[in-house]
C-alpha cells in the first residue's frame, strides 16, 4: 500500500507540474511572445536551406508573425534591382533588409519610389557593422558603384553583440559574414554541439516559455551577477563599432559620397524611452551626427513592431519611409 501511495503521489505531482508548465507556456505566448526564428520556404512552400542573399532567387520568410515573399537580385541584394549605377545605398541588418514584409513594402523601396531615386538595398540579415562596411566596399571597388548617398542603419538590439562576434572571427582569420549567408556553416556548428546544448536548442525552438527564461530572465541575471564584465564587454563592442563607423567615413571621402547614420531601437527600449541614454553613447563614437529613430516610433510603438519577431510591420516601414522622405534629399 505504501508503494502504491508513493507512486500515486508522484504521478499526481508530475501531472500537476505538467499542467502548470502548460499554463505557463500559454501565458508566455500571450504576454511575452518571442519568435523561434525564421524559416525559409520556396515559393511553393517547400522548406529550403540557402543563403538569404543567394543571387537571383525568390523565397518566403516564415515566422509566427508573417509570411513574406522576398526576392534577391542577380547582384545579390534585396529586390527590386537598381537600374545601372544606383544613386542611393541602404546598409544595415534585417531591419533595413525589412525582414517580414514584401519587397514593395520595405521602407528603402518606399522612400526611393517617393523620391524617384535609383537605389539598392545592401542590408543583410544578421550582419555586423564590420561586415556591412566591408560589403559596401566590395560594391564600390568590385562593382564600380559610385553612389551619391549612403544610409547606414544601426540596430542596438544585436549589432553590438554581432560586432563582438565578427571581430573575434576576424582576429582568428575566419570568415565573419553572418551565418544567415552560410547555412552549411551554421548546420556544422549545430552538429558539433554536445548533446545537452542540442537539447537546449530544441527546447528554445519549440517552447516560448523556454525562450523567455533563456533570453530574458537568464540574460538579466547574468548582467546583475557580473556588472563589471558586462560593462567591459560593452566598452569593447563600442570600440569595435567606432572603428567600423570610422571606416565608413574614410570610404565616403575616398569615393566622394554623402552618408548618414540612423539608429534603430527594439520596441521595449522605444516604449520605455531607454533610447535617450544610448543616443548619447553612440554619438560619442560616431564620426558624424547620428539620427536617432527612437522617438519616431514611441507613440503606439506596438503598431510598428511585430509582437514576437520584433521587426518592423508594414506600418513601421511606412512610418519610417515617410520620415525619410521629409528628412532626406
Amino acid at each position: 500500500m505504501r508503494v502504491k501511495s508513493v507512486i500515486a503521489n508522484l504521478s499526481l505531482t508530475v501531472v500537476s507540474v505538467l499542467i502548470v508548465l502548460m499554463i505557463a507556456e500559454a501565458v508566455s505566448r500571450f504576454m511575452v511572445p518571442i519568435s523561434p526564428g525564421p524559416s525559409l520556404l520556396d515559393i511553393t512552400g517547400k522548406p529550403i536551406r540557402q543563403s538569404y542573399m543567394e543571387p537571383d532567387t525568390e523565397y518566403r520568410i516564415i515566422t509566427p508573425d508573417f509570411d513574406a515573399h522576398t526576392s534577391i537580385t542577380k547582384d545579390g541584394y534585396r529586390g527590386p534591382a537598381s537600374q545601372g549605377n544606383p544613386d542611393t545605398l541602404f546598409l544595415g541588418d534585417s531591419f533595413t533588409f525589412a525582414q517580414g514584409v514584401t519587397d514593395d513594402k520595405a521602407f528603402p523601396y518606399l522612400y526611393c519610389r517617393e523620391k524617384q531615386l535609383n537605389c539598392a538595398n545592401l542590408a543583410v540579415p544578421g550582419a555586423s557593422t564590420l561586415y556591412t562596411v566591408s560589403r559596401l566596399e566590395y560594391y564600390l571597388k568590385v562593382k564600380g558603384w559610385t553612389p551619391n548617398n549612403v544610409y547606414l542603419f544601426f540596430f542596438t538590439g544585436n549589432d553590438f553583440s554581432d560586432n563582438l562576434w565578427a571581430a573575434e572571427q576576424r582576429e582568428k582569420g575566419h570568415n565573419y559574414e553572418p551565418l544567415e549567408l552560410n547555412p552549411e556553416r551554421e548546420e556544422a556548428q549545430h552538429d558539433g554541439l554536445p548533446t545537452h546544448k542540442k537539447a537546449i536548442d530544441y527546447a528554445l525552438k519549440h517552447s516560448n516559455l523556454m525562450r523567455v527564461m533563456y533570453y530574458k530572465v537568464l540574460a538579466e541575471l547574468r548582467k546583475s551577477n557580473d556588472p563589471d564584465a558586462q560593462k567591459a564587454e560593452m566598452q569593447k563592442a563600442l570600440a569595435i563599432t567606432k572603428q567600423s563607423l570610422a571606416r565608413l567615413h574614410t570610404l565616403s571621402e575616398e569615393y566622394a559620397f554623402n552618408y548618414r547614420i540612423f539608429v534603430i531601437y527594439p520596441e521595449p527600449e522605444v516604449r520605455l524611452a531607454k533610447y535617450k541614454e544610448m543616443d548619447a553613447i553612440i554619438q560619442k563614437i560616431a564620426p558624424s551626427k547620428i539620427t536617432s529613430l527612437g522617438a519616431l516610433f514611441s507613440e503606439n510603438s506596438h503598431d510598428y513592431f511585430f509582437p514576437a519577431d520584433g521587426h518592423f510591420t508594414e506600418s513601421g516601414n511606412r512610418l519610417l519611409a515617410d520620415y525619410l522622405v521629409k528628412e532626406l534629399p
